[in-house]
């Protein structure tokens, strides 16, 4: 039985995933051939694939069935944008052995998450993938230490107040630093968590630390999750973010085509930590938009409905979305309460900047943040309601398709 595809998909989305998927088999060159030969609006195919971050990989796979059919202009287009895309992955890949190796070498353990590594690791060509930013994983207790070291090596952040480092290394998942060299910007996520962040996944970050192996990037030394841990990773993490955009599913397409995950063990972990609601929902989404097979483990255990995805990037909800979605993946009460007291009261850069206060009044912070949170959401849905009582105005539609 094949899992049914959303009804919803313009014939660009369609093209995209035919093209984007990991197995290009004869028939499905077949299939793209006769859909380029049956017309295709070549303006919104473009549009749709930059949408979902497939440029690079359109261009590859229309490249290897010699642009049959492809008008020229179409074609230089996409060759435009993936010679940037290569040319821009190099210079990550540089700045990212730099980082692993400045942080390697002060012994602070270092991960790679997603973004180039992941392009060679699963795609063996970072050219076909489009990426950001750069994004590590660190220790918690390593967290303060490692925002040193960077902002030795020119990175600017928004975390200077000491009592905030503190604050994200007990209770943060992330934080965004930058670089700039003359025209370049290299933005950095240096998590030390990976869907809660703080005490809710002490546990977790232990086991996915404790599975790592030792593997260089590029000849300097780093850590790389196991196979198992990297697909729950990218499966909540896709899930997450309502399966928005397409990429994401792309990555654990190609994931799955690599053959080095014991599903198995990916079904037990799943299961002890609460996590197979949204590893079904991400197979089922590639089983019915990659035509991905389904792993013999989980076969018979997917939903066989049209998997749920959002037609557009989900504006001012995106926060309360995942908030909640990560809730649900709490298994307590207790759990989900401390989260939503994290998120409702702990600090974070935004209020420093918001309102600069000097340290002996840091404590002030606790009250302004949800004042502030507060404000973002009314404000958000005020707009999101003006614009839809705006006539003939574009509307983002909040819901799946």
């Amino acid at each position: 039985m094949t899992q049914p595809m959303p009804p919803d998909l313009t014939p660009e989305d369609k093209f995209c995933l035919l093209l984007a998927r990991r197995r290009f088999s004869p028939g499905v060159t077949t299939r793209a051939i006769d859909q380029v030969a049956a017309g295709i609006r070549w303006d919104a195919l473009f549009e749709r694939a930059a949408t979902h971050g497939l440029v690079p990989l359109l261009y590859q796979r229309l490249r290897e069935v010699d642009f049959r059919g492809v008008p020229e202009a179409f074609r230089r287009k996409l060759a435009d944008v993936f010679g940037i895309n290569a040319i821009r992955n190099v210079l990550l890949t540089e700045e990212l052995v730099s980082v692993l190796g400045r942080l390697g070498g002060a012994g602070i353990p270092v991960m790679p998450l997603k973004g180039v590594g992941l392009a060679e690791s699963v795609y063996g060509d970072p050219a076909l993938r489009i990426c950001a930013d750069l994004d590590i994983l660190v220790q918690p207790k390593a967290l303060a230490q490692c925002l040193d070291l960077l902002r030795s090596d020119g990175y600017t952040d928004r975390f200077a107040e000491p009592s905030l480092v503190r604050l994200l290394a007990r209770y943060g998942k992330d934080c965004l630093l930058i670089r700039e060299e003359g025209r370049t910007v290299y933005p950095l996520q240096v998590h030390c968590g990976l869907v809660w962040g703080g005490p809710a996944e002490r546990q977790v970050l232990d086991e996915v630390w404790s599975c790592a192996s030792v593997h260089p990037f590029h000849a300097v030394p780093a850590y790389a999750m196991s196979p198992e841990w990297e697909f729950l990773y990218l499966a909540v993490h896709a899930a997450r973010h309502g399966m928005f955009p397409f990429k994401w599913l792309v990555d654990i397409d190609w994931l799955l085509a690599r053959g080095d995950v014991n599903w198995q063990k990916v079904k037990e972990m799943a299961v002890r930590i609460g996590w197979q609601r949204p590893v079904q929902s991400c197979l089922a989404a590639c089983t019915g938009l990659l035509e991905s097979p389904v792993p013999e483990p989980f076969a018979g255990t997917l939903p066989w409905t049209a998997p749920k995805i959002r037609a557009s990037a989900p504006g001012f909800l995106q926060i309360p979305r995942e908030t909640l979605f990560s809730l649900r993946l709490l298994p307590t009460f207790s759990q989900r309460l401390q989260y939503l007291a994290i998120r409702l009261f702990v600090p974070t850069p935004g209020d420093c900047e918001f309102l600069p206060l000097p340290s002996s009044c840091f404590f002030l912070y606790y009250f302004l943040r949800p004042w502030r949170l507060g404000c973002a959401v009314a404000g958000g849905f005020i707009r999101e309601v003006v614009a839809r009582l705006k006539p003939g105005g574009a509307v983002a539609r909040a819901s799946c398709l």
